[in-house]
């Protein structure tokens, strides 16, 4: 078992830069450097990113940024992953199987020094925890001083406000963002497109209503209940498809809400994550309850059930637009 720790230990680090050193001189990289050498430097949750030319080692700390690297066509820069498979979009899965996985031996991430094992150019995390002190696999101030250069999701950043509210723009910027970074403008550009059109015609599919359809974002929770709030991924994919989250007064991402103010709120619509109950243990919770099984979205079985992946910022919150979009078209022909 690896044994986890909270920062680098000098001796390491000196082994681990003389290794890479030898193991460049030693052997030709299995990794051809892209073309384009035009140095790239980007500002990133307040640091500065820079490559002369774009990495060909790189590690990526989450199922969401393995993800955005393989649709950006760079699954053969990928050292070392984190990450599981059933996160992954379905199309990515063949790619990610032929992935290098870390194994974590149990906690949220892998040791710094099996992911250092590796000599990583750039590091990629979507959540900030991957470079937190005490539980993330390294900050990035000590990741600098080994002259790895890193990357946090910009809707992510530490200090952002949890009033300021995520649209796709955030995500799409960020894609662009590492496409100039890696040396795969092109690529981005073609990725951000492809979501564009598939939003748009998301949009196109959805009935017109007199007023806003209201929507309950159920994430997790029975009793202590977590939903949807202002500032994350599911407001995100309401506000693009023009609907009325009954949270979005609420701040952050996700937050605590009660029974009480879902039920003077009545939504059309319910959002079911499969999270930590599944998406039948809530259909049974709300069945159970005299008062919740009155709300108008379970009774007329107006309900979207969506993976967790497709509930967080990223490549498949396009994906729940579409589960929603189509269910709600299909609700309204079948009027």
């Amino acid at each position: 078992m690896v044994v986890r720790t909270r920062f680098l230990p000098s001796a390491l680090a000196s082994a681990v830069l003389l290794a890479a050193c030898a193991g460049a001189a030693d052997s030709p990289s299995a990794h051809d450097a892209p073309s384009d050498e035009t140095p790239v430097s980007v500002e990133n949750c307040g640091r500065g990113v820079s490559f002369d030319e774009p990495p060909t080692r790189i590690v990526a700390l989450n199922s969401s940024a393995v993800e955005n690297l393989l649709a950006l066509g760079l699954g053969d820069r990928i050292v070392a992953a984190d990450g599981e498979e059933s996160g992954i979009k379905p199309d990515l899965r063949e790619e990610f199987d032929d992935l290098n996985v870390i194994d974590s031996s149990g906690d949220s991430y892998p040791s710094a020094e099996a992911m250092l094992e590796h000599e990583p150019e750039f590091v990629y995390s979507v959540y900030p925890s991957a470079f937190r002190e005490n539980d993330g696999i390294m900050t990035r101030e000590d990741l600098a001083a080994l002259d790895i250069e890193s990357y946090l999701s910009p809707g992510r950043c530490p200090d952002r406000e949890t009033t300021q509210k995520l649209r796709f723009e955030d995500f799409w910027a960020e894609l662009t963002e590492l496409g100039d970074l890696l040396g795969v403008p092109e690529r981005a550009e073609q990725v951000v497109a492809e979501q564009r059109a598939a939003l748009e015609e998301a949009r196109a599919s959805i009935p017109e209503t007199d007023e806003p359809l209201t929507v309950f974002w159920w994430d997790m929770g029975t009793d202590q209940l977590t939903a949807g709030a202002c500032c994350g991924g599911p407001d995100m994919v309401m506000d693009a498809l023009g609907l009325d989250n009954i949270f979005s007064h609420v701040e952050g991402a996700w937050a605590d809400v009660s029974w009480e103010a879902v039920i003077d709120r009545d939504p059309d619509l319910i959002v079911m994550a499969d999270t930590s109950e599944s998406w039948q243990e809530k259909r049974e919770y709300l069945a159970g309850d005299t008062t919740l099984s009155q709300l108008r979205a379970f009774k007329d079985d107006r309900i979207v059930e969506l993976p967790f992946s497709q509930t967080t910022p990223g490549l498949q919150s396009i994906d729940g637009i579409r589960s929603i979009s189509e269910a709600l078209s299909t609700w309204d022909s079948a009027q």
